[in-house]
């Protein structure tokens, strides 16, 4: 009889051990699941020494503008983690996860060509 109870008690362990981690999973694949209710763009625009940063955050179902922030300075490459901080704190308000947001290579340049 204490074989059997033994056996049962590993059973329960086992499961067990296996649900939390079947749950663990499933919460990380839901955080690294991109959202695609949400379309992110923006735009970098550099002239004279001065550049601007924008990105926008919509919902594709709605087409209402859930975020927009943007900011100037001379270099375009530390506003980029100025604006992307903005925008995340801004979303993580109002409990919007998972957004793919544009790393700045995939700006849309508007700066004047030479």
């Amino acid at each position: 009889m204490n074989k059997s109870y033994s056996k049962i008690r590993h059973i329960q362990e086992v499961n067990q051990r296996l649900e939390n981690r079947m749950l663990s999973e499933q919460v990380t694949s839901a955080q690294t699941t991109p959202n695609s209710q949400y379309m992110a763009a923006g735009t970098k625009f550099c002239f004279f020494g001065s550049c601007r940063l924008d990105i926008k955050v919509v919902d594709k179902n709605t087409s209402q503008i859930m975020t927009s922030k943007g900011a100037e300075g001379p270099d375009v490459n530390s506003l980029y983690p100025q604006v992307i901080k903005l925008v995340q704190d801004d979303l993580t308000s109002k409990k919007i996860t998972g957004v793919t947001l544009p790393t700045l290579e995939q700006l849309q340049d508007t700066s004047p060509k030479k």
